[in-house]
């Protein structure tokens, strides 16, 4: 009998929250947006008249905690901002509401604009129409059909000298590595793919981008303890198989276990098990003329 959407978004939910709890995500990524978002997006995006809209784009863009700290850095510089969130969730569409609410003081200047839709789904409904000055798509890829279509039309949607963020997994990683290992009868609908298959459809099209590197560290000690109900769902964050222990015979999961606790994966820090999360960072530059 198939699992319902219903728990297995609950299930998923809960693993997304024992990742938080585990890692120090939000933590590199405030560090991250205050060096590479201030440094390298921020100061060379168009300049635009005080009375015109900056048009902002977020794909994939879940509770809106990776976001919120982009939006305050862009009022800096552009006092009015329309923010299109594209996010399937509806649960993740509230979350962010939420955010926003509390923070409404901080996001004075920015009007919002919710779209509960895949980037597919955005593609149908509204094509081309609106572009914007710059779009984020940050670990929203991994359940797109076709990666670099996406790639080109979220290019497509930029203003001249409009930039593109995205973050992906570091196909380097022991995360990427321990998720390749799983096998494929037990994979979901995530996929992940490497930096030269983000990076090549920019490359053969000659569109300027550059490239950063950032690392968050997950505590994986929990996942070693049987009896760890958190353990249990942050092993299945990292591999992205609901239920994975329920699913994998005996041996597929000692295969697991085994892996994840190799050098190849991690590393050990007194009585702690740490798992290295590496993210590749591209930020493309839309020309101020194709010709």
């Amino acid at each position: 009998m198939a699992e319902s959407k219903l728990h297995y978004e609950d299930r998923y939910m809960k693993s997304y929250e024992a990742f938080i709890a585990s890692s120090n995500k939000y933590e590199r990524q405030d560090t991250w947006t205050k060096t590479v978002l201030l440094d390298k997006i921020v100061p060379h995006l168009p300049n635009l008249d005080q009375d015109n809209e900056l048009r902002v784009l977020g794909v994939g863009s879940g509770s809106g905690e990776i976001e919120y700290p982009f939006l305050t850095a862009l009022l800096k510089k552009y006092p009015i901002i329309t923010n299109r969130v594209v996010e399937p969730a509806e649960d993740q569409i509230i979350k962010y509401k939420a955010l926003v609410q509390s923070k409404g003081h901080e996001l004075q200047g920015v009007k919002f604009d919710w779209r509960q839709q895949t980037l597919e789904q955005y593609r149908d409904t509204d094509g081309v129409g609106t572009k914007f000055h710059f779009i984020s798509a940050i670990h929203s890829l991994y359940h797109v059909g076709d990666v670099e279509s996406s790639l080109l039309y979220m290019y497509d949607l930029l203003e001249p000298g409009g930039k593109l963020l995205v973050i992906i997994m570091s196909d380097e990683c022991g995360w990427f590595k321990l998720w390749r290992s799983v096998p494929d009868s037990l994979k979901q609908d995530v996929r992940y793919f490497s930096l030269a298959s983000l990076q090549s459809p920019f490359n053969q099209r000659i569109i300027p981008y550059t490239h950063s590197y950032q690392n968050c560290e997950v505590d994986i000690t929990q996942c070693f303890d049987k009896t760890s109900e958190d353990g249990e769902l942050l092993l299945e964050f990292i591999l992205q198989v609901t239920e994975f222990k329920k699913k994998a015979t005996a041996s597929q999961y000692q295969d697991v276990i085994e892996l994840l606790a190799s050098s190849e994966c991690s590393k050990k820090d007194g009585s702690r098990v740490i798992i290295n999360v590496e993210w590749d960072a591209v930020i493309v530059t839309k020309k101020l003329s194709d010709n």
